[in-house]
């Protein structure tokens, strides 16, 4: 935070002087009448200092408690429009940061709690070490889609190990568009869970297309055959029925000789038991 003292011959011409020279405004400065002397030639010695900003009382909040705990890292910290984010990096990061992200997110919390007191905060405050956060944020949505499809196909809810508040909003996030699943936080910190549950019917209830017993694989008439011309394996073709056995009929009878049939150059005609060309 910068700091000037300035002395002049009167309060507004002193603050004036220190406000240029700081570059800052009256509304980011407080203001200390350090001493007045003179009753006929009067000067006033003012001392104008920076306010702390969340910025500022963040990142020194951060790095004093990193030193205070004997870690080898440092911290750094930008302004978004959403959010204060905080880098720490060095050789100790992985301390800092504990199992799933446990020491980070206590860190995280008290220095919200100091900023608060503070100044007005009017935006969050996020603390990652080595990209810890968007690592975790793969993993759990992934875990999430996977988890959703298993509520989905056996029709029940599906709870997942308590989670932080981080860790919560993710899984929430992951699965906030899919339309078989919704996903509620239950239980009290800090053991809240997420609860995966399935909406109205399952996977296993859907009508599939083809048919009951075609599945995906068949055509509308449900009969086993895919549109690449191989069978599914869900169902086989029916077999063909077998030719049935007809008694040959006697063609020489005589009810049945009134057939004639033009071969070559004649007729060929059949009497009772006997035929004759000619």
């Amino acid at each position: 935070m910068k700091e000037i003292e300035i002395t002049a011959s009167c309060y507004e011409d002193a603050l004036a002087e220190a406000l240029k020279e700081l570059g800052l405004t009256e509304e980011q400065v407080d203001v200390e009448i350090v001493k007045q002397t003179g009753l006929i030639r009067k000067k006033v010695t003012v001392k104008v200092t920076q306010k702390a900003t969340p910025k500022d009382i963040a990142i020194d909040f951060i790095n004093t408690l990193i030193q205070k705990m004997g870690l080898d890292c440092t911290a750094s910290i930008r302004e978004e429009d959403d959010a204060y984010y905080v880098s720490v990096s060095g050789k100790d990061t992985a301390t800092l940061i504990g199992y799933r992200g446990d020491v980070l997110d206590c860190v995280q919390y008290l220095t919200l709690l100091v900023v608060n007191k503070t100044t007005d905060l009017d935006k969050r405050i996020i603390i990652d070490g080595e990209n810890y956060r968007e690592k975790r944020t793969a993993v759990l949505s992934k875990l999430a889609k996977k988890l959703a499809i298993k509520a989905a196909k056996t029709g029940k809810d599906v709870a997942l190990e308590p989670m932080n508040p981080f860790e919560r909003r993710v899984i929430h996030s992951a699965l906030a568009d899919d339309r078989f699943v919704t996903t509620e936080s239950e239980g009290e910190e800090p053991n809240r869970y997420i609860v995966i549950k399935p909406n109205k019917r399952s996977f296993s209830d859907r009508p599939r297309r083809g048919g009951s017993n075609g599945g995906r694989f068949n055509n509308k008439s449900g009969n086993g055959y895919r549109r690449d011309g191989f069978y599914s394996q869900q169902s086989a073709p029916a077999a063909k029925p077998e030719p049935k056995e007809e008694t040959p009929k006697n063609m020489y009878n005589h009810e049945y000789s009134i057939n004639f049939k033009r071969t070559g150059g004649g007729k060929l005609r059949s009497f009772g038991e006997k035929k004759r060309t000619f």
